[in-house]
């Protein structure tokens, strides 16, 4: 009997565990490329538009560098999005509730689906930028 209810324990702490690491992804990195053309106030404007349009805090820090807040259900996370006359780059700064790890690189699995969100956002605001 104690080896059966030792057994389940056992079994019930690998779930949870298991269920556990479920809930963390890795931190990734996204960016872009920015259409010939397009200049740099367009892409900052962008990077403001497509912020706005998902709920995102966007600030113009200067010299090709926004930041960018997302608040939700307790959790709050900060990137950085640097543009040049090439490419943009959005990378991770800072969250509070996300379970981040740093020296693994992880961190809650909504992370990347937010920032992959906002990318996707500015992505299709520098297209119509282009296409003006």
């Amino acid at each position: 009997m104690k080896k059966s209810v030792l057994s389940i324990l056992c079994a019930g702490a690998m779930m949870l565990s298991v269920t556990a690491c479920s809930f963390t992804a890795p931190i990734n990195e996204y960016g872009g490329s920015i259409p010939v053309g397009v200049t740099s106030a367009e892409v900052k404007q962008v990077i403001k538009d497509a912020g706005a349009k998902r709920d995102w805090i966007v600030k113009d820090m200067g010299n090709g560098v926004c930041e960018a807040t997302y608040i939700a259900r307790g959790h709050q996370i900060v990137v950085k999005v640097t543009y040049d006359k090439d490419s943009y780059e959005i990378s991770y700064v800072s969250s509070q509730g996300m379970k981040v790890d740093t020296q693994e690189g992880t961190i809650h699995r909504n992370y990347n689906r937010w920032v992959n969100n906002l990318k996707h956002d500015i992505d299709l605001g520098l297209l119509q930028a282009e296409a003006r």
